[in-house]
């Protein structure tokens, strides 16, 4: 087999079955397997699957093993030497398949992965700086609000993801209308919703991470490939429309927390001591100020708790892993040098 297309699906077997259908409509010179993993399965939801979907390699998993424990278990059940990953919640346009793939064959050997493009489901318009906010606004790094609309604009979701100095990692174009010239900063790796992966550089650097569950787990790997000397693309014109957030909110408590936690992990595992005692600090930091200000805080007394709790566990499964990994200080700061942006 040559191309693996990876789905986890939890809970949502409408969007689920609108990204298998777009997937399964491609039309590419390759032989392609998709691999649907159904996290917390049931017996009737997994045979309804594959009654419909007789070609899926359907892989049930009881628990729900998160995005990152999805992809695991859909690599361990793929046989293609690229792995696609494409969000259940996502839709792929008609040459997603067929693009992504060339730019990952134009890249050869030292590509290991290219980053699909995702367009934001719908219209969104400008929200005036007046306006009463909302809480589905959609806000720019730049600070401002759109708003979904019946009428208005386009806008990018991502063309994979830059890292900062800091230790967080955005996606890059995040709300840019599809129109307006691209971002410049520097491109640091791929967004698990739409991305094109060579299974051997995958393997060689040790996978996705569990332990990450959900969020931040792109930005791991990335890590690990941009360490072991991989390059990664962006492919423009591989297009896939998400329906942003629709399986676990944009600003949920779970989302902040995750993202709290994992960028924690990610810079622990894989920075300079520089950089992982700056990601250390300015968590403190955040602890303190969210403590102090409760009106204003990213994460509550609870969360911070259970963090605090979690600490030595993650510190652990980081040395670990850094002594597994191999790569030195050097590789390191090099990584960092040349890949992040000002924070």
């Amino acid at each position: 087999m040559d191309v693996s297309v990876i789905i986890v699906d939890w809970h949502q077997p409408d969007l689920t079955r609108r990204a298998v259908d777009s997937v399964l409509s491609q039309r590419v010179d390759a032989a392609v397997e998709v691999v649907l993993v159904v996290n917390e399965a049931d017996d009737d939801t997994v045979a309804a699957y594959r009654h419909e979907y007789p070609q899926l390699v359907v892989v049930a998993e009881p628990t729900n093993a998160g995005f990152a424990g999805g992809v695991v278990r859909g690599m361990r059940a793929a046989s293609g030497d690229v792995v696609v990953l494409v969000n259940n919640d996502a839709v792929a346009d008609h040459a997603f398949l067929d693009r992504g793939l060339a730019a990952l064959a134009a890249g050869g050997p030292s590509v290991a992965a290219v980053a699909g493009t995702a367009v934001l489901e719908g219209r969104f318009v400008r929200v005036d700086g007046g306006a009463p906010t909302s809480p589905d606004d959609l806000v720019a790094a730049d600070g401002r609000r759109w708003r979904r609309s019946e009428v208005g604009e386009s806008l990018v979701n991502g063309t994979g993801v830059v890292l900062d100095r800091t230790g967080n990692g955005r996606d890059r174009d995040w709300l840019r209308p599809v129109d307006d010239a691209p971002e410049h900063a520097p491109l640091f790796g791929f967004s698990g919703g739409a991305a094109f992966l060579r299974r051997a550089a995958v393997d060689e650097v040790g996978g996705f991470d569990e332990d990450l569950f959900m969020y931040y787990e792109d930005v791991d790997l990335s890590w690990r490939l941009r360490l072991a000397g991989y390059g990664i693309r962006n492919a423009p014109d591989a297009v896939v429309v998400h329906r942003h957030a629709a399986s676990s909110g944009s600003d949920s408590p779970l989302v902040r927390y995750q993202s709290m936690r994992n960028r924690f992990a990610v810079a622990l595992r894989n920075g300079s001591g520089a950089f992982a005692l700056r990601v250390a600090a300015r968590t403190a930091l955040r602890a303190a100020l969210d403590l102090l200000r409760p009106a204003r805080a990213q994460l509550t007394p609870r969360q911070w708790r259970r963090f605090a709790l979690e600490a030595p566990a993650v510190l652990r499964h980081a040395r670990r892993a850094r002594r597994r990994d191999g790569f030195d200080r050097a590789a390191r700061a090099g990584v960092e040098t040349a890949m992040t942006a000002g924070s």
